[in-house]
């Protein structure tokens, strides 16, 4: 703590140095329109001072008093020149002009917003989603292929899936949607099942993850950021594919010049009966009157997904940078086909959930006083599920079955078990500018949700309800030194937890009899990450966080189905330290190396992870007391001429228990073995063709992708129980898709092709459930802008 004393004391100094003798021009550039240009270069002549314009067209630059000349310019829009004589704070607007541009053959290379975030002090992936959109099923198959990331799926649309970021998953990652945890829209919506036309880019923060997104994650953070494009669209596409998959997406925007008033509509629909084939698995041959291994299809998987959402309000008013109001529906149906292990096989078990929610958001540059920038929003869902259990059969992968004594997933009595959980989600972020290079963030966040649970057919079942209330208070100190090419933040985080538990009934598992009918805890935690550029072919940057992750309601309260509740779990706690290297090499004219190289440390106590008990397919969340992660991951992205791209990287793990006695305390017989079921090194490679001019046609283009994924082999449960050379584990895995999209007209129609699996491996994820073999789909897209 005496470092981060001196820390601050020595950033507060440094801000007030070179704060010194210098005044501030900032202004609005907008089109003709009246509408704000986001990245817009404002640069000084002959000096090294120049900022970019944010995504409301406002830009602000400390200079030292004198005369400038300033020049304003952006892809599309005629450049602006203009004198100013500078002695004290100016304002200085620009209106620009549209321009039509030739572009000749001359190489301009310029750093986007995705390249900006890679290169800043935090350990971040950032992808561009809009360029490839017409050409991927889901979010998930494209974060999967990232640096670092890892996705199991348990099965085809609409399975349940894990992510990990550097070797920690599941719940310890969070996700956001314009900075909005993605909850927000209802429980069921994940990476899967969001529409992918309305996603500009993604960004997963690895390990530490920025004050102002309010995150308790101990793994990391994927944001994923929607377009809202200056002009108005419509982008609609349907997509068809194997095991009788189909996707319908439609989003769009209408912006009214005059009045700034905008309406965004969006629409995503799926549908599977996720028949793919099952390989050699147990069925039962009355000729015989013994089991037989078969390959047989799956037979109770259909799933059915739709996402809506609705956005209106204004924007670029003297009261508000942007006011508007959300509404969002989303419903899932899906039949439970297996249990958390694949020996248990369901025939009629479905779970079902319905989701409503409203959300108003409010920026403002300015806010109240000068260089004070506020984001603020509240939202309020209402997640309804349902999961009906009432069959008393034990299932087949034939299909076939046997009557018995007990329902199908929990092996007690017939069930119909509702459950709602109203989820109310408040942020206030407030961002004061000190000067260009010194900046305050003070973010509060509150996540309040209810657990009410009652059953249709259970008259035994007793009715109950809980609470789980989280407040997260982060402060941070940012500066750039040195022309900007040192880059610190440093950080501070409080977390408060409040439990109040309801349910007793199952309390010999769920612990509910041994705590107390409600409880409130208090946690604390602190970070700073450093980036220094020594050229533009070599940086370096650092990262360290003490990190509190409060359990999730999934993990306290369960999920109704396959997960019991767990009310003894105790918050995840850790120490996160990430060093890298990268940077950007010309290796000649039109050839371009980009590399990126990372190692990581995690010390995680209370570590909360998913035991399976195989007998009975049930599993529950539970603390490991010290979990060790190590690894190191690289990236290396070669571009020539906007034509060709191959992207490679690898994630090595070196994930273990560290807990040396027990509870009881004995030794620990998995003391040192590595996490089970869990993959510890895995790879991706990807190559991209792009041709344009197709056919003789300047606005034709032909994109052609070979994707190569890896997993290495991994023990299916701890090392240390039984023999090594008999137990289980999950093959080594290679995976080969390609995919082809033709465009015409700018992109304004398209349809891509793709192929998974091509060589129809059989492959596994979470605890051996197999996934699809070879599939193919087919999209067609329209874009209107």
């Amino acid at each position: 703590m005496r470092f981060l004393f001196i820390f601050i004391i020595f950033c507060l100094l440094t801000a007030g140095v070179d704060a010194q003798n210098k005044i501030t021009i900032s202004g609005e550039i907008k089109d003709e329109s009246g509408l704000g240009i986001p990245v817009v270069s404002v640069a000084l002549e002959g000096t090294t001072f120049g900022t970019y314009s944010n995504d409301n067209g406002y830009y602000s630059l400390e200079v030292p008093p004198g005369s400038y000349t300033i020049h304003i310019s952006a892809i599309g829009f005629k450049t602006r020149i203009k004198t100013l004589e500078v002695k004290n704070n100016t304002s200085q607007d620009f209106i620009l002009e549209e321009e039509t541009i030739n572009l000749s053959p001359v190489e301009v290379y310029g750093k986007g917003k995705n390249q900006q975030l890679r290169e800043g002090n935090l350990s971040v992936n950032a992808i561009d989603i809009r360029s490839i959109a017409g050409s991927i099923a889901n979010l998930n198959s494209i974060i999967g292929r990232s640096s670092g990331i890892r996705i199991r799926e348990e099965g085809g649309m609409g399975a349940d899936f894990d992510l990990t970021i550097n070797g920690l998953s599941g719940n310890s990652i969070r996700y956001f949607i314009d900075g909005v945890p993605l909850a927000t829209i209802g429980n069921s919506v994940n990476l899967a099942n969001l529409p992918v036309n309305i996603v500009e880019r993604t960004e997963i923060y690895k390990g530490v993850v920025p004050t102002e997104l309010g995150a308790d994650a101990l793994g990391g953070a994927i944001n994923i950021i929607t377009k809202k494009d200056v002009k108005n669209y419509v982008d609609a596409s349907y997509s068809i594919g194997s095991f009788n998959s189909h996707q319908v997406e439609f989003n769009a925007q209408y912006q009214n010049p005059s009045t700034n008033f905008f309406i965004r509509p969006g629409l995503g629909v799926n549908y599977s009966k996720n028949n793919y084939m099952m390989k050699s698995v147990e069925v039962w041959d009355a000729a015989v009157a013994e089991f037989k291994r078969v390959n047989t299809r799956r037979f109770h998987d259909d799933y059915f997904s739709m996402v809506g959402q609705i956005a209106m309000g204004v924007a670029n008013k003297k009261w508000a940078d942007m006011l508007s109001v959300t509404l969002s529906y989303s419903n899932i149906n899906k039949d439970i086909q297996t249990g958390s292990v694949q020996t248990s096989v369901y025939g009629e078990a479905k779970r079902k959930n319905n989701s409503y929610g409203m959300l108003a958001q409010y920026r403002k540059r300015d806010f109240l006083t000068k260089n004070l920038t506020t984001d603020m929003f509240v939202s309020h869902t209402r997640d309804y599920s349902v999961v009906t259990d009432s069959a008393y059969r034990k299932y087949r992968w034939d299909g076939t079955f046997i009557e018995s004594s007990r329902n199908e997933i929990t092996g007690r009595g017939k069930s119909v078990r509702h459950i709602k959980r109203p989820l109310t989600v408040v942020r206030s972020n407030f961002n004061y500018t000190l000067n260009e290079n010194h900046s305050l963030n003070l973010n509060y966040l509150l996540n309040h949700i209810k657990n009410n649970r009652y059953d249709d057919i259970d008259k035994d079942f007793e009715p109950s309800e809980d609470i789980l209330s989280k407040h997260i208070i982060g402060l941070s100190y940012n500066q750039r030194l040195l022309e900007r090419r040192l880059d610190n933040t440093l950080f501070g985080k409080s977390y408060i937890n409040h439990l109040e538990i309801g349910q007793q009934d199952l309390s010999w598992i769920t612990g509910s009899s041994q705590m107390p009918g409600s409880s409130t805890s208090e946690s604390w935690g602190y970070g700073l990450a450093s980036r220094f550029r020594f050229f533009e072919w070599l940086s370096v940057k650092a990262s360290y966080e003490n990190s509190v992750r409060l359990p999730l309601a999934r993990e306290y309260l369960g999920n109704g189905t396959t997960v019991y509740p767990n009310f003894k779990l105790d918050p995840e706690t850790s120490n996160n330290f990430n060093l890298g290297v990268f940077g950007t090499v010309d290796l000649a004219p039109r050839h371009r190396l980009y590399y990126e190289a990372t190692g990581f440390i995690r010390k995680v106590e209370n570590y909360i992870r998913l035991v399976i008990t195989e007998a009975e397919g049930m599993s529950q969340y539970a603390n490991v007391n010290n979990v060790s992660v190590k690894g190191i991951e690289g990236e290396l992205r070669y571009d020539y001429n906007n034509s060709i791209q191959l992207v490679a990287n690898a994630s090595y793990l070196d994930e273990k228990n560290k807990t040396r006695y027990q509870a009881n305390g004995k030794p620990d017989i998995t003391y040192n073995n590595r996490m089970p079921n869990r993959p510890w090194l895995y790879s991706n490679v990807e190559l991209n063709f792009r041709k344009h001019d197709i056919f003789g046609q300047k606005e034709n283009q032909l994109k052609l992708a070979y994707i190569f994924q890896y997993v290495h082999w991994f023990y299916l449960t701890w090392e240390g129980y039984g023999i090594l050379e008999s137990k289980a584990t999950i093959p080594t895995q290679y995976l080969n898709s390609l995919q082809l999209t033709y465009s015409i007209r700018n992109e304004k129609y398209s349809v891509s092709l793709e192929c998974n699996n091509i060589f129809d491996r059989l492959t596994y994820d979470n605890y051996l459930l197999q996934k699809p073999g070879r599939s193919f789909f087919c999209k067609f897209r329209l874009f209107i802008n």
